[in-house]
C-alpha cells in the first residue's frame, strides 16, 4: 500500500475513531526532544503531580499506598521526592487489578495482558489518550531511522494462538501497511518464503525479534542472496542486541540497526538514535534505577511510571529489568535522558523432536492467553530438556488447578509438536541467572 494512503485513509483515521489523537503528540514531541533536560525534567514533574492527585482520588490502592506510608501530595515538590512511594510489582498488579485500576469510567480505553518475557502475565487497562502519547513517542523514535507513520514495515512477530486474535492481528497490521512474517518456526523453507514475499513487497524497514532477524540474515549470508531492496534501516527489539547481531544485520542488509527498549505494560521506554545512544521517552515515562542492592552504585532495577495512563495508574512499576542511567549528554543534541547497559531479558530457542526451531515467544503466548482466561498462575518458567522433554516451574496461586496443565500441554503439543511431554514443578519463585536475567525460556540442548 502507497504510504500516504496508508497513513492518511487508514492509520489517522482510525486512530481518531479511537480517541487517540496521535498526530497532536506526533507533533508536540517532535519538538519536546530538542528542548533543554531541564525544560523534560519540569514537564515531568508537571506530569507527574497531576497524576499523582488524580491517583489518590480516583485509585483506591494508590490512595492507601500513600496513606499507609505517610505520604502528602504537598511533599512530592521534586522528581527525586517520588523515591517516597513505595514501588509497586507485577504481584501487586495481580493482586489488587481492581484497586490500581481507576474507578472513573474510560470510554476509549483498552486492555491487554502482557508482561509474559518475565514469566509472570499482567493485564494493564490504558485511556486512549496515553496510548495516543505511547504511539506519538514511538513514531518520533522511528523517525530517527529514518521511516514513520505508513511506511510500508516487516514485522517478524508472533502470531496470536486464537482465531479471534489472530482475525484482529490482521486487521491491525493491514491498518499499519506492514505484513507478519512468524517467529514462531525458523527453518530454510520458511526463511526462503519470507525472502521472497519481502523482494515483492519491498519495505522500507524490518521490526521485530532480535534472534528471528539475525536468523534471516544468517540465511541469507549462508545462500549468497542479496539484501532487501528499498530498505532504509531495521528496527530491533524484545530481546538484547549483541555485537554479532548487529554486525551480521547491518553488513546483510546494509542499513543502519536500530535497537528499541519497551515493554507491554508502558510501551516504549528507550529507542537508539542516530549516535547509538537509548533515548529515554520522557515525556511520558520517569525512568528510575534501583541500585539498592547494586554492587557499583549504578547499575540496578528499573522502575518507570507511566505519566499519562489515568485508566489504571502505574506509578513506580518494578520492570524485573536492569539497567544503568548515563548523565552525558548525547552528540544528536536532544534533551531526552540516555538509558544504557540493559539487560535482563534473555530467551533460548525452542528446537523440536524434527529439528525445527521456534522462537519462545510462542510458549509466552500459551500462558499469555492462560492469563486473560483467569489461569491462576503467578509466574512460569519452561526449560526445555531434551528435544520432546519439557520442565515447566509454577509459581501457583492459591486457586491454582491442575487442569490447567492439561491445557498447557495441549497447547505446547498443538504449537510445537504433537509428542512433546513435559513434568510441571511447583516453586516459590523463578530465581534469576547470576548475571541477574531472568530466563524464563530457557533450553538445555546448547543450540548456540
Amino acid at each position: 500500500m502507497n504510504s500516504l494512503i496508508s497513513k492518511y485513509l487508514f492509520y489517522y483515521p482510525v486512530t481518531i475513531l479511537r480517541g487517540e489523537l496521535v498526530f497532536k503528540y506526533l507533533m508536540q514531541y517532535k519538538r519536546m526532544q530538542w528542548r533543554d533536560a531541564k525544560v523534560i525534567e519540569a514537564y515531568q514533574l508537571s506530569s507527574l503531580i497531576k497524576l499523582l492527585n488524580y491517583a489518590v482520588n480516583y485509585s483506591p490502592y494508590y490512595k492507601q499506598l500513600l496513606v499507609d506510608n505517610g505520604v502528602s501530595l504537598s511533599s512530592i515538590k521534586s522528581l527525586i521526592d517520588l523515591e517516597k512511594i513505595p514501588a509497586t510489582t507485577k504481584v501487586d498488579i495481580v493482586n489488587y487489578y481492581t484497586n490500581i485500576r481507576s474507578s472513573r469510567k474510560y470510554y476509549f480505553s483498552s486492555s491487554k495482558t502482557t508482561g509474559g518475557s518475565t514469566g509472570q502475565a499482567v493485564t494493564i487497562d490504558k485511556n486512549a489518550d496515553a496510548l495516543a502519547r505511547e504511539r506519538a513517542a514511538t513514531w518520533r523514535a522511528y523517525e530517527w531511522a529514518g521511516v514513520g507513520i505508513g511506511d510500508v514495515q516487516a514485522r517478524f512477530w508472533g502470531v496470536p494462538l486464537s482465531k479471534k486474535s489472530r482475525i484482529l492481528s490482521k486487521l491491525v497490521d493491514f491498518i499499519s501497511n506492514r505484513a507478519r512474517l512468524s517467529a514462531f518456526q525458523i527453518n530454510d523453507n520458511s526463511l526462503n518464503k519470507y525472502y521472497k514475499k519481502l523482494l515483492e513487497l519491498r519495505p522500507a524497514y524490518l521490526y521485530g525479534y532480535v534472534s528471528m532477524i539475525t536468523a534471516f540474515a544468517d540465511y541469507l549470508k549462508k545462500n549468497n542472496l542479496n539484501g532487501l531492496p528499498k530498505l532504509r534501516s531495521v528496527i530491533s527489539t524484545s530481546e538484547v542486541l549483541d555485537e554479532y547481531s548487529r554486525n551480521t544485520i547491518e553488513g546483510v542488509f546494509g542499513v543502519k540497526v536500530f535497537n528499541e527498549y519497551g515493554c507491554g505494560e508502558v510501551g516504549t521506554i528507550a529507542h537508539e538514535c542516530e549516535y547509538g545512544n537509548m533515548h529515554i521517552m520522557a515525556e511520558n515515562l520517569i525512568v528510575e534505577i534501583d541500585v539498592s542492592n547494586s554492587p557499583d552504585g549504578e547499575s540496578g532495577e528499573i522502575i518507570v511510571t507511566d505519566l499519562h495512563n489515568y485508566a489504571m495508574p502505574l506509578i513506580r512499576y518494578r520492570l524485573g529489568d536492569y539497567a544503568t542511567l548515563s548523565k552525558e549528554p548525547c552528540e544528536c543534541g536532544r534533551g531526552l535522558p540516555i538509558l544504557k547497559c540493559v539487560h535482563g531479558r534473555e530467551y533460548d530457542m525452542v528446537i523440536d523432536p524434527d529439528g525445527n526451531r521456534f522462537h519462545p515467544e510462542v510458549l509466552m503466548y500459551v500462558f499469555e492467553e492462560l492469563k486473560s482466561k483467569a489461569a491462576n498462575i503467578r509466574q512460569f518458567q519452561v526449560i526445555q530438556k531434551k528435544e520432546n522433554y519439557f520442565l515447566i516451574n509454577i509459581v501457583p496461586d492459591a486457586n491454582y488447578n491442575k487442569e490447567t496443565e492439561v491445557d498447557i500441554l495441549n497447547r505446547i503439543r498443538d504449537k510445537i509438536h504433537p509428542e512433546i511431554s513435559a513434568q510441571f514443578c511447583y516453586v516459590d519463585s523463578i530465581m534469576r541467572e547470576k548475571s541477574g536475567k531472568l530466563r524464563v525460556i530457557k533450553s538445555e540442548l546448547n543450540l548456540h
